[in-house]
């Protein structure tokens, strides 16, 4: 694994020459939004951003903290993401107005201390958002990351789950956790 000196260099050297289509899950707030703003600034604001989520005014809130060349588009997609039908409903709406991805970011999160507690369709929320939800985009949304692919150009997901569930500092010399096993 790189370290993170050159994971950030590597970034920051990141210039695509088509602008690219990025959809962040549970991009309104923590690591999404975080990871939202990074992209975008890397690529000086050339990013045709979606965030999907519960919230439009944090998304709207985040699309006016970024830069924002003309021509680019930023769209909020709402999706309640405990329902697989609501997220093939999203992934419909999301197909209907692009034709390709070439950055799917999954990190939408849910915290819940009490037990097992379904959603309408019979499972678990802590299960639908760790897993279910993720695998669910990533099927709908397949062929628009095969489509970038074909066009020579990046096609990724990135899942990120369970952030600021621990207290243990990241050692981001160390993140392949080859010197010190622990989290």
């Amino acid at each position: 694994m790189p370290s993170f000196t050159d994971a950030r260099a590597s970034n920051a050297a990141f210039s695509p020459p088509y602008t690219p289509v990025a959809v962040f899950v549970g991009g309104t707030s923590g690591v999404g939004e975080a990871m939202a703003n990074a992209l975008t600034s890397y690529l000086g604001g050339n990013l045709h951003l979606f965030i999907v989520g519960r919230n439009s005014a944090a998304a709207e809130k985040t699309f006016e903290s970024l830069p924002r060349p003309s021509g680019v588009k930023r769209e909020f997609v709402y999706c309640d993401a405990f329902l697989m039908r609501n997220i093939v409903a999203t992934c419909e709406e999301i197909k209907s107005r692009v034709d390709e991805i070439n950055f799917l970011v999954l990190s939408a999160g849910y915290f819940r201390v009490t037990g097992r507690d379904e959603t309408e369709e019979g499972l678990d929320r802590l299960l639908v958002m760790r897993y279910y939800c993720r695998f669910k985009f990533i099927v709908e949304l397949l062929p628009l990351l095969h489509a970038a692919k074909e066009r020579g150009e990046d096609a990724r997901v990135i899942t990120v789950r369970g952030m600021g569930m621990t207290d243990v500092p990241v050692d981001r010399e160390d993140l392949g956790l080859r010197h010190k096993y622990r989290f």
